[in-house]
């Protein structure tokens, strides 16, 4: 018993060091481009509920930046400082690989999944629009820092949000007004928000935005029911409507490496601005180990569950990845997946994808009639 305490102080020590060190890192940083708003509110409100807790109920100050900052905070309400710590850590890293740094880039820990926590990313148009102009200025040849694309480097995130706990979800909607509620802020990631390709995205974050809306605005929405019982029964649709929308990430990122390979092969990289072994390394190869990640143990139930639908991505880049040139290797991922496998992701997973949907609601039932009996 003292041996397991100790190990729980020694554990709780180096979570503080590790935060404490990041925060310096953070302090000092000199981003390559400028983070958005958005991604500065969350980096301050997970770095004060990491610090002191819960915000207080009332404001003193009525300046808009302060409401703005205050809102975050209030957001993160529930959260445990342990919990915020791993979270302001992971968020941390995202920015640094997403935006970059002026100075010679510090080799950065890879990324780790946090267990348990809740929802809290956000999007970064701003980095995105930096990042397409420093492509566009000279093909992507391999040189310096890899970095994900921005839909990747938010697959952490959104499994740590979908392991969020339902007495956490209760928790975090009781405390949360409809102009914070958190799938009303984001955007798409794959595409150019407002453009034809970002259509898919958007209708999903709109359905989930909706489900939220009318689970924030729950109580008296149906006077029978309490409103807990009512939220309860959209835990699960949350749940796998985040990922789905992880999931059309990485198909969608799959699908435009693949097109990607194809225009710099045919029309060479001078002319495409794309190196074919950094669409490699930056897409492909990012995506397979995030497929991976998704069928990790420690992920929550709906995330395994598309991991292991996914799954077959991760072998079809084991197969291209032949020794060859890198056209070779190209041309058979190219293959395997427009034309040998064309059917699973266009036909088969959209109908997996339909069906999780589908058992969540059946689940929902189950969740309301278990939140009802008060077990």
């Amino acid at each position: 018993m003292v041996d397991s305490m100790g190990g729980d102080n020694n554990n709780n020590n180096d979570l503080v060091y590790s935060f404490r060190q990041k925060t310096s890192v953070m302090r000092n940083w000199k981003p390559g481009s400028a983070p958005s708003n958005r991604d500065k509110l969350e980096l301050y409100a997970l770095h004060k509920q990491a610090a002191s807790g819960d915000a207080p109920e009332s404001l003193s100050t009525q300046s808009a930046a302060e409401r703005a900052k205050y809102q975050a905070w209030q957001g993160k309400a529930g959260l445990s400082r342990s919990e915020a710590m791993r979270l302001y850590m992971q968020e941390s890293d995202r920015q640094l690989r997403v935006y970059g740094t002026t100075a010679t880039p510090t080799p950065l820990p890879p990324s780790q999944t946090p267990l348990n926590t809740p929802a809290g990313s956000s999007s970064l148009q701003n980095g995105t629009a930096s990042e397409q102009q420093q492509h566009s200025q000279s093909p992507r040849s391999g040189q310096g820092q890899e970095q994900p694309p921005r839909g990747l480097a938010a697959i952490p995130l959104l499994c740590a949000a979908a392991s969020e706990s339902r007495q956490a979800y209760l928790r975090r909607l009781a405390n949360t007004r409809v102009d914070q509620a958190w799938w009303a802020r984001q955007e798409p990631l794959t595409a150019t928000p407002g453009s034809l390709f970002a259509l898919p995205e958007a209708l999903l974050i709109g359905y989930a935005t909706l489900v939220e809306h009318i689970s924030i605005t729950a109580e008296g929405f149906l006077p029978m029911i309490p409103v807990d019982v009512f939220r309860s029964f959209w835990w699960p649709t949350h749940n796998s409507l985040l990922t789905l929308w992880m999931a059309y990430i990485l198909v969608a990122t799959a699908w435009t490496a693949a097109l990607e390979l194809t225009q710099t092969i045919v029309w060479g990289s001078r002319r495409t601005g794309l190196a074919l072994d950094v669409i490699w390394k930056e897409e492909v190869v990012w995506c397979a180990q995030s497929v991976g990640s998704l069928a990790e143990p420690h992920q929550p139930l709906t995330a395994r569950f598309m991991g292991l639908c996914l799954w077959f991505y991760a072998l079809l880049v084991s197969l291209a990845s032949t020794p060859g040139s890198m056209v070779w290797k190209s041309v058979l991922y190219i293959t395997f997946l427009c034309v040998f496998t064309w059917w699973y992701w266009l036909v088969v997973l959209p109908w997996l994808g339909l069906s999780l949907l589908g058992l969540s609601l059946l689940a929902g039932n189950c969740i309301a009639v278990i939140e009802l009996a008060g077990v």
